[in-house]
Formats: C-alpha cells, structure tokens, sequence
C-alpha cells in the first residue's frame, strides 16, 4: 500500500486572507501512487478566481488569494491500486481584521421599554466584542443593560446584541458595538431614539 511521507508533506497552517499558499502531500510506494486533494466536508475547493473544483489530482495543491470561505480541513489521498489508501489531513486557518455589519443604524423605542440593538462582526482568529458609548466609555452587564454574543456557522461569525432595559431619556444617544483581533480592529455606532 502507499505511504504518506510527513515529513515531506505540508502540515496545518495559518494565512493571511488573500496570500498565496500550497498544499504538499508527498506519497511513495510501488506502484507509484496518485495523490488527489478534496475538502473534509465535500465542499468545493477554490483553486483561483475562475476554478473551482471537488477534487484537485496531483502532489501539491496551490490556493491562490485565498479567501475566509477556504478555511476548513483538507485531505490528501494516496492511493495506487493496492488497498488500502492512505490519507493526511491538513487544515488551513485563515486570518483577517474584523468586519462588521449593522443591520439598523438608527432604532426607536418608547420610553420605559426594551430594545435590542444588533451588530454581526466576521473575524479570524475570535475577535474581543464589546459595547461602548459615544464617549468610549465601555458598557458593562447590569439591570439596565445585557450584551450576548451569539457564535455563528461558520464560526468566524458573531451576532452581537445588547440589550438596553427600561430605556428613559438618558440612554438616548450613539452605541457603539467594537471588534478587536490581532490584525486589526473595527467598530460601528447605532443610534437610539426613546419616542
């Protein structure tokens, strides 16, 4: 049967969105084995802009620019006709800033009501997420307010909601929702306004 050489084959890494990167699998045996790359979940593996393929044949597996939807386990499987084959898995992380996204920029609520005010942020690796006020200051759990931070599929996504209770007067005003990795930092403001 073949034989997967680690040593002269690719381990797991970490790449910035966007760079270049190739998978190895060096595999030996008699007959020489074919190697051939799929994706743990099935999913389709993005070659380059223009290519997308299920399975890619061949020892070395060159993602180019690759983008966050790449992240994920890849396996290299050797087989040459005797049984059984053999396969590595390799998983590739994908690094980049936080992004966020807000759906209602500017929100209502009558006075002595809730609101919810909501942000998604996308970041890899898991950003620190929390709130603040216009003037920076950090808003921390209490009667007034509560702050949940919901993981999404994949996990590179979080629903961020912060609750503000019993809103009266003094809570009208900017919030600001704030995502920190360490390749950068981001945040975006909602305004509310008590009718």
């Amino acid at each position: 049967p073949p034989n997967i050489d680690d040593s002269l084959s690719s381990s797991d890494v970490i790449v910035r969105e966007g760079s270049n990167q190739t998978l190895t699998c060096k595999a030996t045996g008699f007959p020489t084995p074919s190697v051939k790359w799929k994706r743990d979940d099935n999913s389709k593996i993005t070659i380059n802009k223009t290519l997308e393929v299920v399975e890619w044949e061949g020892e070395k597996l060159e993602l180019t620019k690759i983008s966050r939807l790449a992240m994920g386990a890849y396996l290299c499987i050797a087989s040459n006709g005797v049984p059984p084959s053999v396969s590595k898995r390799i998983k590739v992380s994908v690094d980049f800033p936080p992004m966020l996204w807000i759906p209602h920029q500017l929100v209502g609520a009558p006075i002595t009501y809730s609101v919810t005010l909501e942000c998604f942020t996308e970041a890899h690796p898991s950003s620190l997420n929390y709130w603040t006020r216009a003037d920076g200051q950090m808003i921390h759990e209490s009667k007034k307010f509560h702050a949940e931070n919901i993981i999404g599929n994949p996990t590179y996504k979080t629903h961020m909601k912060l609750t503000i209770n019993n809103i009266q007067h003094n809570d009208n005003g900017t919030y600001k929702c704030v995502a920190k990795n360490p390749r950068g930092e981001t945040d975006g403001s909602i305004r509310l306004y008590s009718k």
